[in-house]
């Protein structure tokens, strides 16, 4: 069996909170491999901070999950003992839409039934982070560039991307996977729309 181990992130602060991001990591089965995964989660939302309004905050959850990857299947968890401190926006932005903000793409090596396997983090709701011009500005570009580049390089845990594939049943069930390290992270420059962060 090949496990994946999933890091998720609490967002609080914001109508329609709250919400959740998922990172698929390969390996966490220490203590310190799970410390490093959830430290190296957390930089990345401290390197995009200032795109985050203030008051609104992520809280990296301590409880790490370990799935069968072909499966889906829970099978098992781990605490890391030293929990990543919170991490509060710093945007000044007052106005903003709930919906909408951009969307950072992971990208791997792996080819999987035809396709690359690829994995995506949307950052809404984001402010400050448009141009005049309805784009992203040049400076959020560079920070989350700087923050995915960060985690990828991050010591003592693999981030990975973990592709699911699901058979046509209703609703759909889990019938294989694969898992692969994430080697590039890309932006574009454009901004994305998100109707659910809840899993």
């Amino acid at each position: 069996m090949v496990s994946v181990y999933r890091v998720t992130t609490l967002w609080a602060g914001f109508q329609g909170a709250p919400g959740y991001t998922r990172m698929s990591f390969q390996d966490l089965t220490t203590d310190t491999a799970r410390n490093a995964a959830g430290a190296a989660v957390r930089a990345f939302w401290d390197g995009i901070k200032q795109y985050y309004r203030a008051g609104q905050t992520w809280d990296v959850q301590p409880t790490v999950q370990e799935y069968d990857m072909a499966s889906g299947d829970l099978v098992g968890e781990g605490v890391m003992t030293t929990p990543p401190t919170t991490v509060t926006g710093t945007g000044v932005g007052t106005t903003w839409a709930g919906g909408t903000g951009f969307c950072i793409t992971w990208s791997t090596g792996l080819i999987h039934t035809g396709r690359r396997v690829k994995g995506r983090t949307f950052i809404v709701p984001a402010v400050d982070c448009f141009a005049s011009d309805g784009t992203l500005s040049p400076g959020a570009i560079t920070a989350a560039l700087a923050a995915g580049a960060g985690l990828i390089a991050a010591a003592g845990a693999e981030f990975a991307v973990w592709k699911r594939v699901y058979n046509d049943a209703t609703p759909p069930v889990q019938v294989g996977g694969a898992i692969a390290p994430v080697q590039a992270v890309t932006v574009k420059d454009m901004a994305s729309q998100l109707r659910s962060r809840r899993l």
